[in-house]
């Protein structure tokens, strides 16, 4: 049987009848039987909802009748997403029977599409707590070695990508909720510009900076994905125009993150290899000043903090011992943040706002088209080490972004001495994420990373 590997390769096989919804999503299930067991990359997996689905899809195909864009490609979503009648459990036991009477609008716009659920993702816990070995859910395992973490809240999204149960992830992006877990797990997490898709019926962390995000193997099924998001219905001219060289193009680096304390000496070097890379394609590196990455986390920390603690204070004084020890201990900490502290975060996030997006004015004197960075410090830690540093600082480098509200991207750019997955991340103007799929396709075709490997775990 024909097994596709890419999102856009199972839409070919799916329109031309050499394989049907039902054999897709067979294939997917037994993904999550052969693995599920060590992984644990999904609170709840919807099985005969699923297959009674993709049996609707195979036969509307039959009769040809229309459908939509994505009918028939297995997918997930992060568990904060409302799913009608079926729990959604925001990875905490006090939710864990929580089944809402409505699904949020992104589940709502993908169901349309013919896309088909096969669960909700393991998440940490509100995306706000971290793991920890006692958790009602046990914590989601990396698929490129199980004993390391798969990043940060939307963690079971990238495990179920990366061990290929489904094509592609919905998650939700605060601090770098899907940047960071694809980057751990070499694949391509979006955050589009803030709104750009509806959080309505996402279970919030901090209402100001949730996003909604995309995590897939590859850049073409992430813009195939972005299309079926808000509502494009053809995404062949996109794919189409995506070029293997950008000449002309001007990205903008600030040399002083890398010197951040924890970006790692390996992922420096293999940053810098990657600009080369960049410049095999034409483009332009030139150097600019952005915020300190440290005056950015804290902004961005006490923002999350300040609304985390208002959202989920009634759960923390009356279901205490209900929650996870990690939880327990970011709310602790959160409660501390005051009034002030959130009004001048926000005033700073408004500033920075401004900043980035006069440095993306693109032709004006001085600016640049993209801004790139690291998109991880460091490659997965172990979870060894995730359980004995809860709230250890992590995803620096991608608060600047979540902050300010302008889209970003993570892709991989290649692997630590521990054999995990390194990323490199791209930001652009708002409501430019095709500039950043132009140069993400045209980075990733000219790294071809996976090449002659067989040990990439979706293979």
């Amino acid at each position: 049987m024909i097994n596709p590997n890419t999102l856009e390769d199972a839409l070919s096989h799916l329109q031309n009848g050499e394989i049907t919804a039902v054999q897709l999503l067979e294939i997917a299930l037994s993904r999550v039987s052969e693995k599920e067991s060590q992984l644990h990359g999904l609170i709840t997996v919807t099985k005969e909802e699923a297959l009674d689905q993709a049996e609707k899809i195979d036969k509307s195909r039959v009769m040809g009748e229309s459908l939509g864009i994505l009918a028939g490609i297995p997918i997930t979503y992060k568990d904060v997403f409302f799913t009608k009648g079926i729990r959604s459990t925001a990875g905490s036991n006090v939710l864990s029977d929580f089944k809402p009477e409505s699904s949020a609008a992104i589940v709502q716009i993908l169901e349309k599409t013919g896309a088909i659920s096969i669960g909700k993702a393991n998440c940490h816990e509100f995306a706000f707590g971290s793991p920890n070995e006692n958790d009602y859910f046990p914590a989601a395992r990396n698929p490129w070695n199980i004993n390391h973490m798969p990043g940060s809240s939307s963690s079971g999204s990238a495990t179920s990508v990366a061990a290929a149960y489904c094509y592609a992830s919905i998650g939700s992006d605060t601090g770098g909720s899907v940047r960071h877990p694809a980057a751990a797990c070499g694949l391509v997490g979006l955050k589009p510009t803030r709104n750009l898709i509806p959080t309505a019926g996402l279970i919030p962390l901090a209402s100001s900076l949730d996003t909604v995000g995309i995590i897939t193997r590859n850049v073409r099924d992430n813009l195939i994905m972005l299309c079926a998001a808000v509502g494009t219905q053809d995404y062949l001219p996109f794919l189409k125009e995506l070029r293997p060289e950008l000449p002309g193009l001007k990205i903008g680096v600030d040399f002083k993150h890398l010197e951040n304390q924890d970006v790692q000496e390996e992922v420096r070097t293999c940053f810098l290899n990657s600009l080369d890379l960049m410049r095999e394609l034409g483009i332009q590196i030139v150097s600019l000043n952005l915020p300190d990455l440290n005056e950015i986390a804290i902004a961005a920390n006490q923002i999350i903090q300040y609304e985390a603690w208002l959202g989920l204070k009634d759960f923390y004084e009356n279901q205490h011992d209900a929650l996870g020890i990690g939880l327990q201990q970011k709310l602790k900490q959160a409660q501390s943040t005051t009034a002030e502290d959130y009004q001048k975060a926000l005033d700073k996030s408004a500033f920075y706002a401004e900043d980035v997006t006069k440095v993306l004015q693109r032709e004006q004197m001085g600016s640049v088209d993209l801004i790139v960075s690291v998109g991880r410090e460091a490659p997965a830690q172990t979870m060894r080490d995730l359980y004995d540093h809860p709230t250890a600082a992590r995803s620096t480098c991608n608060r600047l972004y979540s902050l300010t509200g302008h889209p970003a991207i993570t892709i991989p750019m290649g692997f630590g001495s521990n054999g995990m997955p390194l990323a490199i991340q791209i930001a652009g103007q708002y409501h430019d994420e095709y500039l950043l799929f132009q140069v993400a396709h045209a980075f990733e075709k000219k790294l071809n990373l996976y090449s002659g490997m067989n040990n990439v775990p979706w293979y």
